[in-house]
């Protein structure tokens, strides 16, 4: 019986739904990186503008940006690495604190009164960024692939490497190294998949430089 045609379209399944798994990864560590970016950008400039501001507004604000930064390449990130956004939720491993703080000096009304209009409406968006950012970070730290789409891919696989089997009965020989080969390549690109999956450790981790480097800029910058 002639069912190559019936071989070709198991493996394209095959294919693409792996092509899928990595595609969904790939979003996801897009995403987690531009978030990460951009919550650097948004300590740095918070940084910036309060070396310019009211010494009581703005030697708080620093220190309280100081004190976030730090929590998060010392707790939250460890965290993130082991996909355990619980303990940061639960406050065990957590920035939230510090964050708390840098919103109640910038929204507090007294302090308000010795900012310009158009520099507490820039702090605030500012800290309302970090915060938002923050939970991208703790939400994508939990990506999983999930149970059932390795399953369906693994089922996919078996079930591609039967139906080659059956369309190379004439030729023991060439079957047995494709179906090696196939199988190889398949587990293999499957485990990258597993591996990947939380863009925060394992293979193609995302770096913390971004918020370090912000860390260390917010170090050396001095009060006027």
């Amino acid at each position: 019986i002639n069912i190559s045609g019936l071989n070709a379209g198991a493996i394209v399944l095959l294919s693409l739904g792996i092509a899928f798994v990595f595609s969904d990864i790939s979003n996801i560590h897009i995403r987690a990186k531009t978030s990460l970016l951009q919550e650097a950008d948004a300590v740095r400039t918070l940084g910036r503008i309060s070396l310019n501001i009211e010494p009581e507004v703005g030697a708080p604000l620093m220190e309280a940006t100081r004190a976030y930064v730090s929590g998060v390449l010392q707790k939250e990130w460890q965290a993130m690495q082991q996909g355990d956004a619980l303990s940061i939720r639960q406050g065990t491993k957590s920035a939230l604190t510090s964050l708390t703080v840098m919103s109640d000096i910038v929204y507090d009304p007294f302090n308000f009164t010795k900012l310009q209009p158009l520099t507490a409406s820039q702090l605030g968006n500012l800290v309302a960024r970090i915060r938002e950012y923050r939970l991208v970070r703790i939400e994508i730290s939990e990506y999983r692939i999930g149970s059932r789409g390795l399953i369906l891919a693994i089922l996919t696989l078996v079930a591609s490497s039967v139906i080659l089997s059956m369309a190379m009965l004439k030729k023991p020989a060439s079957q047995f190294l494709c179906i090696f080969s196939f199988f190889v390549v398949s587990l293999f690109a499957l485990y990258l998949a597993y591996a990947s999956q939380n863009p925060f450790s394992g293979l193609d981790a995302i770096s913390n430089a971004p918020l370090q480097e912000a860390f260390d800029r917010l170090k050396v910058m001095q009060l006027n």
